[in-house]
């Protein structure tokens, strides 16, 4: 009888340090809060399914960072501008009209829109006080397309002779007929226009941040501007600015009716100083359509070094996420040790995808805790990066 209940017992052992073993090292928790740059929709969207071939089958895989290298985050591209647009009409164009140069060197183009009539070099004249300015050689429009750039037929490019410097210009030509565009570009201009987006990607509903400067000499100037949010198919609204010190700021919107088309958006800024000089910069950014989103909670099995996050998904689509494990090291520092990728197609309601980090071996002297950091969503049918979190999970 003795023996029947030892053995009962050692089984019961068995059977719970197994149960014990298998369990994961935490139960399915909410993900860390999400921070002011991180990208996460507010709600989801059903799609077709674009035309083609998917890959459907699931894969899953990690390697190894070296702990001792910095990861380098890409930032929010900021434009440089020391040029400017113009369209004109042939009114205008055949009375001339003012250009505020501040540099030597400036470049002259004069484009025909279409239907316009082509000019050529004598048509266009540039004076200052009056008299007819010294321009400096420069290349035909059928030698500019030759070498590769694609400048319309009856272009005229100009460049004024290094001995004239800043002050006012007089831009006329009489033989003009139609709209152009007169594009003028300072390389050695102090005078540059800085705008910047506070990120290269948003999703259907998110708001862009847009800063603006100008810089003389890199010393911040007061400046007047417009702004333009433009998509990929031409079509464009206004954006206020609002003047914030020598700075002006937005704060855009991205319509509901974004992301259903290819190619990237842009933030268009026309500004002018307090010294007559104008500047105009774009920055672009891509906008995605939240046809899925990770459905907030994930379960990470510390010993197995596998995160598990569930996906939410309104649209059939093969998703992926891609993370970077962090963890505790000499001096009880979070390094980054691993970056792991797992995509499957699902269709539409909830589904699971695991950032399996246990093939990759730990660096000596490192082990938990954990983080999980930069964790992204990817649609890859429509090749869209959906969500993104700094700090995502602890474990």
């Amino acid at each position: 009888m003795r023996n029947a209940i030892h053995s009962t017992l050692v089984a019961s052992a068995v059977v719970i340090a197994i149960a014990t073993v298998s369990q994961p090292a935490q139960a399915s928790q909410p993900l860390l809060p999400h921070g002011g740059h991180d990208q996460v929709p507010a709600r989801l969207v059903a799609l077709p399914t674009p035309q083609g071939d998917f890959e459907r089958a699931p894969v899953r895989y990690a390697w190894p960072l070296d702990p001792q290298r910095e990861l380098s985050e890409a930032e929010p591209f900021q434009a440089e501008s020391r040029e400017f647009w113009q369209t004109v009409d042939a009114a205008k164009l055949k009375r001339g009209f003012d250009v505020d140069l501040s540099a030597p060197g400036a470049l002259i183009r004069v484009t025909p829109a279409k239907g316009a009539r082509p000019l050529q070099q004598p048509d266009v004249r540039l004076l200052g006080n009056g008299r007819a300015v010294a321009l400096a050689p420069t290349a035909s429009a059928t030698q500019l397309r030759a070498a590769g750039m694609a400048v319309p037929a009856g272009t005229v490019v100009m460049k004024i002779a290094d001995d004239h410097g800043s002050g006012r210009y007089h831009l006329q030509s009489q033989a003009a007929e139609g709209r152009y565009i007169v594009h003028v570009l300072e390389p050695d201009s102090p005078v540059a226009l800085l705008a910047r987006a506070d990120r290269s990607h948003a999703v259907v509903g998110d708001t862009i941040g847009l800063d603006v400067a100008m810089t003389d000499a890199g010393r911040e100037q007061q400046a007047q501007a417009g702004a333009l949010l433009v998509s990929p198919e031409g079509t464009s609204r206004p954006v206020g600015l609002r003047s914030d010190g020598n700075h002006l700021r937005a704060k855009v919107r991205i319509p509901a009716d974004a992301g259903h088309l290819p190619g990237l958006w842009e933030l268009q800024v026309f500004a002018s100083g307090d010294n007559g000089i104008q500047r105009d910069a774009r920055v672009a950014f891509a906008v995605s359509q939240p046809t899925a989103r990770l459905a907030g909670d994930y379960t990470a099995d510390r010993r197995a070094r596998r995160v598990q996050v569930p996906v939410e998904t309104a649209t059939a689509g093969r998703y992926e996420v891609r993370g970077t494990l962090y963890a505790t090291g000499p001096g009880k520092t979070l390094r980054p040790v691993a970056q792991g990728h797992s995509a499957a197609w699902f269709e539409p309601g909830r589904g699971v995808l695991a950032l399996d980090f246990g093939t990759v071996k730990l660096p000596a002297g490192y082990g938990a805790p954990f983080e999980l950091r930069q964790l992204e969503l990817q649609d890859q049918v429509r090749s869209s990066l959906i969500e993104v979190r700094a700090r995502a999970a602890k474990f």
